[in-house]
């Protein structure tokens, strides 16, 4: 664990060195963006907060160097599962390296059984978090991508609870051609994560498929624990789902 945790630093440090020889491409224009995943098993970015069951996840993204970036996950039964209030800063952004840090006020909901006049019952509790980010990524070429990223969380604000830490090393190959306007990629994340006083390490991959006249992508993605003792995150966990994204520059004068 130690070796990972070495090995994030120095790409942290190497890419560093890159954000400040470069020249920051960003140009006046205002970003709104939105996307919309369905899938058979609701995923989250730390792997132990799966939701277990189909689920939408929808994200918009309004600015430019700072971005608000909002993400409401819910249940296709309809219950909510989490709103994630992301705000982003590009402190870098080239065709081939972005850096860029934020943080989020979040909401979290969870099913509670209850007792009511004798009768079992489900109510809904809403918890509050907050959490911070850094993301480094460096694309060699429009194959190949190395990133690094490292998120905070301070727990939940009503119970309390332990501060989570996850680190994670990224890379992915990409606009792989197919033929007839396929494109297919593979993206993989090396994990580690501490929370609640407990640590595990993870590797997991995301494939996808699109048409590069398609605004639908295909994915699917599997979890693996490679050596965990995070209560809830011991098995492997895995998804398909499909992705409708829409993107849009404005230009400002």
């Amino acid at each position: 664990m130690k070796s990972f945790v070495s090995i994030c630093l120095l790409l942290f440090i190497q890419f560093t060195i890159l954000a400040e020889t470069a020249t920051d491409s960003t140009k006046k224009e205002i970003q709104f963006a939105t996307s919309t995943l369905i899938t058979n098993n609701g995923i989250s970015i730390i792997p132990i907060f799966t939701l277990g069951k189909p689920a939408a996840i929808i994200n918009f993204t309004v600015g430019r160097k700072l971005t608000f970036e909002p993400e409401f996950r819910v249940s296709l039964e309809g219950k909510p599962w989490s709103f994630i209030y992301w705000f982003r800063y590009k402190l870098a952004k080239t065709p081939k390296f972005t850096w860029s840090v934020g943080a989020h006020p979040a909401i979290i909901f969870k099913t509670i059984p209850v007792i009511v006049n004798g009768t079992n019952d489900e109510v809904l509790r809403a918890q509050r978090f907050l959490a911070a980010e850094m993301s480094q990524n460096y694309r060699f070429n429009k194959h190949v991508n190395l990133g690094f990223y490292y998120l905070v969380g301070a727990g939940s604000v009503e119970n309390k609870t332990k501060p989570t830490n996850l680190l994670t090393l990224r890379g992915g190959y990409n606009n792989i051609e197919l033929g007839k306007g396929f494109l297919a990629g593979v993206n993989s994340q090396l994990i580690y994560l501490f929370t609640n006083g407990e640590e595990g390490s993870y590797v997991n991959a995301t494939f996808t498929l699109t048409h590069n006249t398609s605004p639908v992508t295909l994915s699917y993605f599997y979890n693996q624990p490679i050596n965990s003792a995070i209560t809830g995150g011991k098995d492997p966990v895995w998804n398909v789902g499909a992705t409708y994204a829409f993107n849009k520059m404005f230009s400002m004068k």
